[in-house]
């Protein structure tokens, strides 16, 4: 009689419970930031809302669309554009809002945000790391590369630095198969990769000043 291997059948019980708890806390926890997007300041304003639960989500899904319409229509359009006029003038609140516009115009383009996936030496001479190109510029007629190194685990955070064109190692990964890599903190990898030829990003996948 085959014996039961205990040890075994609790790893296997391990990697099929983690997903499912990661998946519904982050489902949860999206729930709960956009049902109190918006409830709370109207509160604040003196606009009775009932405790509903799920009133938040539909109010908040239910203002972004309406803006939406309103950004497509004509009028609209003008109203917004001297709204964002006006915010652009106050101190402090106009950097942070274009700079919050001009990333969420980043992220929603639809061009491929990153180009490539590339090697660069991080943080010292004698170790690698997995960046992705996101720009290039000239820094006195040399050409450098801005590469976006993010953190193992939570890639919403890292560093954006600038590489000397040939210093850059560009690899057959693609941004799907690095950020496995990254977000598994190196477990899921591929495991042959592949270097592009001549180390350089093909012609017209990166353009100056991200255009």
């Amino acid at each position: 009689m085959k014996s039961i291997n205990f040890k075994n059948i609790f790893i296997t019980g391990l990697f099929v419970l983690i997903p499912i708890i990661v998946t519904v806390w982050v489902i949860k926890t999206l729930l709960s930031v956009v049902n109190n997007l918006i409830l709370p300041y109207l509160e604040e304003i003196g606009i009775p809302t009932p405790h509903i639960p799920g009133l938040g989500i539909i109010v908040t899904l239910s203002i972004i669309f309406l803006l939406g319409l309103l950004a497509q229509n004509y009028f609209g359009k003008k109203f917004l554009a001297y709204v964002e006029s006006l915010i652009s003038k106050i101190p402090v609140a106009g950097s942070v809002y274009n700079a919050t516009k001009q990333t969420m115009e980043t992220l929603f383009s639809k061009k491929e945000n990153f180009s490539k996936v590339a090697l660069v030496r991080f943080p010292h001479q004698d170790t690698y790391a997995i960046g992705f190109i996101a720009n290039q510029l000239k820094i006195c007629d040399e050409d450098y590369y801005i590469v976006f190194v993010p953190a193992a685990i939570n890639p919403t955070s890292g560093f954006a630095i600038m590489v000397k064109k040939q210093d850059i190692i560009i690899t057959d990964l693609t941004v799907e198969e690095a950020m496995r890599t990254i977000v598994s903190g190196g477990l899921v990898i591929k495991k042959h990769i592949k270097l592009l030829k001549d180390n350089q990003v093909p012609a017209g996948e990166v353009s100056a000043n991200g255009e």
